[in-house]
């Protein structure tokens, strides 16, 4: 990107004598990933700090929102943060891949991940990396686009009202998802309708078509009162079958087709998602079979582990939500072997923690051959028989030091904060 361009699109103040035919490579906010050429963005006075570092690493322009002076070719901005969307905007529409957006409570990383899986067989394709789906997160994925992609596979979340709005209109999407709508964020939003507003918003910049999960409740409720808003995802699993690793359907298309992945049930309704929008981009469902068969779950994301006592470890602590949990839970009512589920905090959840919260021991009743290890201040708040409750992680594994836990299948789930994935390494390390 040439610096005239820059320029125009930051709106930004030269400081000092700058060539007016420079060009950088990359846009980047870590000093540490800096390589010649590249322009580093300070953001705000955090930022400030690493610009030393990123003209060491070879960085040929900065900007800032704090005068400088670095000898370097530098440009004054207002907020350095709000300047990435603008500048996101610019490369996403030079680059102009299909764009493909997901939003929804539960499932968003999963259904990206499918979907990647199944058009990367046909198309090349960029997509988020781990979890950068936030007003800072979406326009670095825009910045690592090439000339070469074709398709943009772009994840958004949001806690408030008015943040998918932002995104959409930033990446100007041609096809989007919703996987579903549920509790997660609701302590913000207030309600499960203004989760569905705040998810419809990622319309707000679409070009094309909208996909949803025709199973979720709200989301059918709103396509019935504004028919053509989206197209209701109409693929059906049949003849479903499935394990603690595994699950098989049956999809009617032209003929019946087996689909097996190695997902739990719960997860169906993404597989069915990325298998309508392969079918809508014209992938070969044979391609689109042997993508979602060779597909496998990533880190902390109903991982299976396998212990040197023997125990099944389900490393699901990525994230939590009620939905979530109760579907991991669901698959575990059928297993007979000894349980040991350690569950960590929803969290915000606000003013409706405690009473998401008191719906779980239902969930556990349902449930047998188990011992259960509550953690953090929400758990703390259900009085579940026989089970033990800890304040944190550090606890836990402290206890757990006391006992020798053999052949047995291990749920460790939490909100992403309590950082459950230590007990998982105290496992497996023990």
């Amino acid at each position: 990107m040439n610096i005239i361009d820059i320029l125009s699109v930051t709106k930004g103040t030269l400081i000092n004598k700058i060539n007016l035919n420079l060009t950088v490579n990359k846009f980047k906010i870590d000093s540490r990933k800096i390589e010649n050429g590249d322009c580093f963005i300070a953001i705000n006075e955090n930022g400030q700090k690493y610009i030393k570092k990123a003209i060491q690493n070879g960085a040929s322009l900065i900007i800032v929102s704090k005068k400088t002076s670095y000898n370097i070719p530098t440009i004054l901005v207002q907020n350095t943060t709000k300047i990435l969307s603008n500048l996101a905007s610019f490369i996403r529409k030079k680059y102009n891949p299909k764009v493909i957006a997901i939003t929804g409570s539960v499932g968003k990383t999963t259904t990206r991940e499918l979907i990647n899986a199944v058009l990367k067989t046909k198309y090349r394709c960029h997509q988020n990396f781990q979890n950068q789906n936030n007003h800072i997160g979406v326009p670095l994925t825009l910045f690592d686009l090439t000339k070469k992609d074709e398709i943009a596979i772009i994840e958004m979340g949001m806690n408030h009202l008015g943040e998918i709005s932002k995104l959409s209109k930033m990446v100007t999407p041609d096809i989007a998802v919703i996987t579903n709508i549920g509790t997660s964020h609701i302590g913000n939003l207030g309600s499960k309708e203004n989760i569905l507003k705040a998810k419809l918003e990622i319309k707000e910049g679409l070009t094309g078509p909208l996909f949803v999960n025709g199973d979720d409740p709200l989301l059918k409720h709103e396509y019935a009162l504004k028919s053509g808003f989206g197209t209701i995802n109409d693929l059906i699993a049949y003849n479903l079958s499935s394990s603690l690793t595994s699950s098989s359907f049956d999809i009617i298309l032209d003929k019946p087709y087996k689909i097996n992945v190695n997902l739990p049930p719960y997860l169906i309704n993404d597989c069915l998602i990325a298998i309508h929008i392969g079918l809508y981009l014209k992938v070969d469902i044979k391609d689109i079979i042997d993508a979602l068969n060779n597909y496998h779950t990533f880190d902390m994301r109903m991982n299976i582990l396998k212990d040197k006592n023997n125990n099944t470890i389900i490393n699901d602590c990525y994230n939590s939500s009620l939905e979530s949990l109760t579907g991991v839970l669901n698959i575990l009512k059928n297993e007979n072997q000894n349980k040991l589920l350690i569950l960590g905090d929803i969290n915000e959840l606000g003013k409706f923690s405690k009473q998401i919260h008191q719906k779980i021991p239902k969930i556990l009743d349902q449930i047998n051959n188990k011992k259960i290890i509550l953690i953090g201040k929400e758990m703390s708040q259900i009085n579940y028989e026989n089970s033990l409750h800890f304040n944190n992680y550090k606890e836990t594994i402290n206890y757990l030091k006391t006992k020798k836990t053999k052949n047995t299948l291990i749920l460790i789930k939490a909100s992403r904060s309590l950082k459950l994935e230590n007990i998982t390494n105290y496992f497996m390390k023990s």
